[in-house]
């Protein structure tokens, strides 16, 4: 079992349900700390809108096809990051996803985030991939972006190293603080 122990000013709610004594809080497990908060993105391709990528119902986001395509996940207060569970589409194309790294920042500028991990790939059509941070992060945002030219040369959409970044749902697993 993964246990934190945070220092926190406690609510009524923090003191019912988690282990407490002189202003300290245990917590016994992460939870999904991505679910139904704000994403923007790149770009948006048709009506597969990016807060289809936190919704909960495995809903397929995806960005237009473009160099570097990316989302970011504003998790509203700043957290620690303990992993990404990423959904590739299951609707086919899931050899698109390929070289996603993702960053975890209290800004959600690239340049100022941490890498957390990433995916080489290519994946298939409704693999799960698990991206564990190799220590626990501290941010409120959460990047995702293909970071290479696309490998495809059998698509026109590809040309020129576009890429398109498809997912069905991530999930952000982590403690607020």
């Amino acid at each position: 079992m993964s246990c934190k122990l945070l220092k926190l000013y406690l609510t009524e709610y923090d003191k019912n349900t988690s282990s407490v004594g002189n202003g300290w809080k245990y917590r016994y497990s992460a939870e999904i700390l991505s679910l139904n908060k704000t994403v923007t993105s790149s770009s948006s391709w048709l009506q597969l809108k990016p807060h289809y990528l936190v919704d909960g119902l495995k809903n397929v986001f995806a960005t237009a096809y473009e160099n570097y395509p990316w989302a970011t996940i504003d998790l509203h207060s700043l957290s620690i990051i303990k992993n990404i569970i990423v959904y590739n589409r299951a609707d086919g194309w899931g050899h698109w996803l390929h070289h996603l790294e993702v960053r975890v920042g209290t800004s959600s500028t690239w340049d100022q985030m941490t890498t957390c991990g990433t995916f080489l790939g290519p994946s298939t059509t409704g693999a799960i991939h698990v991206i564990e941070c190799s220590h626990s992060l501290n941010g409120r945002y959460v990047t995702m972006k293909i970071t290479h030219p696309n490998y495809i040369t059998d698509d026109y959409n590809a040309a020129n190293g576009k890429n398109n970044l498809a997912l069905a749902e991530v999930e952000v697993f982590g403690l607020y603080l």
